[in-house]
């Protein structure tokens, strides 16, 4: 089984010990994967997932596994994630399309706002 996060695909990366003589020994850095189990409430199943530390923080940010599948395209999911946001909405019948995003006015500072509408005035 690969050392590989379901949720942010992290894995073994590859890199050098540099002792205090500046000499290069290779070694690896392996992921924080942690094996834990999600419950879909969708499904009304348990999942057993390999995720890094933080995969499980994007995921209790999203309010868990179905909020985060549903809002994350497939493109972005591992094949494993992709079966569970295809089993969520072939349960439901129909995608649940996430909320749309809310257009915000740049925050600038006061300064800048007058500088720019004296601009304008003129």
């Amino acid at each position: 089984m690969p050392r590989i996060c379901a949720v942010t695909g992290k894995k073994t990366q590859v890199g050098y010990n540099v002792s205090h003589s500046m000499r290069h020994t290779k070694r690896t850095f392996l992921p924080n994967l942690q094996v834990l189990k999600f419950q879909s409430e969708a499904l009304g199943k348990d999942f057993t997932l390999r995720i890094s530390t933080s995969g499980l923080r994007t995921l209790n940010k999203h309010g868990g596994l179905d909020a985060y599948v549903m809002s994350t395209p497939v493109s972005r999911l591992s094949e494993d994630m992709a079966a569970v946001k295809k089993a969520i909405e072939k349960k439901m019948g129909k995608s649940e399309k996430p909320a749309p995003m809310v257009k915000r006015k740049p925050n600038i500072s006061a300064r800048l706002a007058k500088k720019v509408a004296s601009k304008v005035a003129k």
